[in-house]
């Protein structure tokens, strides 16, 4: 015996698992069928898409040629080239030299050369328009919008819109780590496009070199200019230079040295004198003659040698400030012969590179021959076939999720738990449409068929076994419910049983079209008084009819109603009542209480499921449910297309509804 581990830990999920939301299994095979019975709109929506892109593709797209036309820009073995000049290997100037070949410069020179005014594939001004076509409508519906009116185009602006035109049958790549543009040129006809590529090419180069050659040209006069200025300049400095030479008289160096020991001589000389005399003034034998004499005499040597100091001050000062001036305008000389000298290599090596220019010629590899571009129809016809597989598939996929009613028995069993007792297709209910005549058939008719195999049902529910009064009813008016009850009370009336049908649905025609303005009129004279009930022969049981409701008549009351069954209990085997629908009118439920058995008409895909369930609850909540459910006027082909019942055609083999 095993024993349990009571020490093991709970479940901490014990008790919810059951709540759980279970996921449905994807049903493949139920979805195959659905897109098989729709086989019909996907191929509809196929042939749709395909006609439309092979209409397209062969009679409306004109076919398009392009023409590749290669340019180089120039590289490592043209370096010094004008272009090459112009653009290094920085990507940014690579990109902005390709985006030049589609500027308005460049599209001018070709619009001009090719005559493309003249051209109504790039001018469009010269196709006439339609006027319903949708540029058309296009720039009507804008300039309504704006309140102005459309104004006929001047010359420029058809250049513009021209150049615009030609803009977008071109187009410029540049392969990656090269000088090499690729002109892809597209146009109607293929020698058009190979001349437009050739034509953009070599004009493009031209008017790269002519404005590389303009703005050569204008260096040159700037350099030329400045080199000229520099040249006057070193000019003016050497006679400036001169000038000082000649006006201070400049010595060389061993004179301006020699002059300063002069100067430094006499500084000395100066001293020594002063000193003296300062000795002579301050002797013992001052105040005599000689030592007078000697102090004038000193004083005259010293204003001698101050004076020669002066003179030879003043020419050293000289020239300093010569020297000086001169080595200033030697530097400023220096400073200018460089400038010269740069600016005088850059003009060479202009004057060089305008000599150095490669031909347009060798820089044009040019396009030969057209190649069919488009449109790709096989492209297209794919592209349309796959498109309109899936807009199909939408649509049946849309049609079966946005259908609101029952298809088959086994969805309406499975959505309300009730039995389907009979199900009626459409053509077994179409002899009704004859009016009195639909009762006068042969018992072996699919009319009586029908009515037996409605009996048979009812008769094997618990309800349906022992049932007097039987009541046929609905959600909403319009679903056979007159029918049903119709069938039932003729297949009980020719068994030899004693019926008596009540039609109480005032607003439903059948049961007048069947028995006719005199006998309708009879019965509802027969239920209001209380006499005997019409008999219909053709149906084989009697028959009442309510009264409308009217300031004429009294309205239906609970204990009447009770009170005038109870009476027909006692006269007849079946009562079956034509009841109202249960959400139209409130009656249906007074008759609802006081039946044995509820016999309840859904129509076939046609009504929703929620008023079926709205239905089924009122007669809940009065404590009497529905007994069954009748699936009336199906449309065979249609139901064996969209259920996904697997029994059902066995079904149908079986039992012909």
């Amino acid at each position: 015996m095993t024993q349990r581990n009571t020490n093991a830990e709970p479940d901490p999920y014990h008790g919810y698992r059951d709540t759980f939301d279970r996921i449905a299994p994807l049903d493949v095979l139920a979805m195959l069928r659905v897109l098989w019975h729709g086989k019909w709109l996907v191929l509809c929506a196929l042939v749709l898409t395909t006609g439309i892109a092979g209409y397209y593709a062969f009679r409306m797209a004109e076919p398009q040629y392009t023409a590749v036309a290669t340019t180089q820009l120039g590289g490592a073995d043209d370096a010094t080239s004008g272009i090459a000049a112009a653009l290094n290997s920085n990507e940014t100037a690579l990109n902005t030299a390709a985006a030049l070949v589609t500027s308005d410069p460049v599209l001018t020179r070709v619009v001009t050369a090719l005559d493309l005014l003249a051209d109504p594939e790039f001018n469009r001004y010269l196709v006439p328009t339609k006027p319903f076509s949708p540029n058309t409508l296009r720039t009507r519906m804008r300039h309504w919008l704006a309140g102005t009116t459309e104004q006929p185009p001047d010359e420029a602006a058809v250049f513009d819109k021209t150049i615009q035109n030609l803009r977008r049958a071109l187009t410029v790549t540049r392969q990656a780590d090269t000088y090499i543009l690729h002109i892809t040129a597209q146009s109607r006809d293929a020698d058009k496009a190979v001349t437009l590529a050739n034509t953009t090419a070599a004009l493009y180069l031209s008017h790269v070199e002519a404005t590389q050659r303009q703005k050569q040209a204008a260096t040159e006069v700037l350099l030329q200019a400045r080199v000229n200025d520099l040249r006057t300049e070193l000019a003016q400095h050497d006679r400036q230079a001169a000038a000082i030479i000649a006006s201070a008289q400049i010595q060389g160096d061993i004179a301006l040295d020699a002059l300063t020991a002069q100067v430094l001589a006499a500084d000395q000389d100066l001293s020594e004198a002063r000193n003296a005399l300062r000795l002579l003034e301050v002797a013992p034998d001052r105040g005599s003659a000689r030592n007078t004499a000697e102090i004038a005499q000193l004083h005259q040597k010293i204003n001698e040698i101050a004076a020669l100091k002066d003179r030879r001050s003043a020419q050293l000062s000289l020239q300093s400030e010569g020297h000086a001036a001169l080595q200033q305008i030697a530097f400023q000389t220096e400073a200018t012969r460089l400038v010269y000298q740069s600016f005088l290599a850059q003009l060479q090596e202009n004057r060089m590179q305008q000599g150095l220019g490669t031909a347009v010629d060798l820089r044009i590899t040019p396009a030969t021959e057209g190649t069919y571009a488009g449109p790709q129809k096989m492209l297209l016809l794919t592209v349309a076939t796959v498109l309109g597989t899936i807009l199909g598939i939408m649509a049946v996929t849309i049609r079966h999720i946005t259908r609101k009613g029952f298809i088959d028995a086994r969805s309406l069993r499975d959505t309300t738990g009730l039995p389907v007792l009979a199900q009626f297709p459409h053509r077994a209910l179409r002899p009704f449409d004859k009016g009195a005549h639909a009762l006068a058939a042969r018992p072996q008719t699919g009319l009586s068929q029908a009515g037996r195999r409605l009996h048979t049902a009812l008769a094997l529910t618990p309800q349906g076994s022992t049932a007097k009064v039987i009541l046929s009813t609905s959600s909403t008016a319009g679903e056979g419910k007159t029918h049903h009850a119709l069938l039932l009370a003729r297949t009980l009336g020719m068994s030899g049983k004693r019926v008596v049908l009540v039609g109480a649905d005032t607003s439903d025609p059948l049961l007048r079209s069947l028995l006719g303005a005199g006998p309708f009129h009879a019965a509802q004279q027969g239920w209001a008084s209380g006499e005997q009930a019409t008999h219909c022969a053709s149906l084989g049981a009697d028959v009442l009819a309510i009264p409308e409701m009217t300031d004429h008549h009294a309205p239906l009351l609970s204990d009447a109603l009770t009170l005038r069954l109870q009476s027909l209990r006692q006269h007849y085997d079946h009562i079956i009542i034509d009841a109202p629908p249960v959400l139209a009118a409130p009656e249906a439920l007074l008759f609802a209480r006081q039946s044995d058995a509820i016999i309840y008409a859904v129509r076939w895909s046609k009504t929703p499921r929620d008023m079926v369930q709205r239905g089924l609850e009122a007669l809940e909540d009065i404590g009497h449910p529905a007994t069954g459910f009748v699936l009336s006027r199906i449309n065979l082909r249609k139901m064996r297309q969209w259920s996904n019942d697997p029994c059902l055609p066995a079904l149908h083999a079986a039992q012909t509804l």
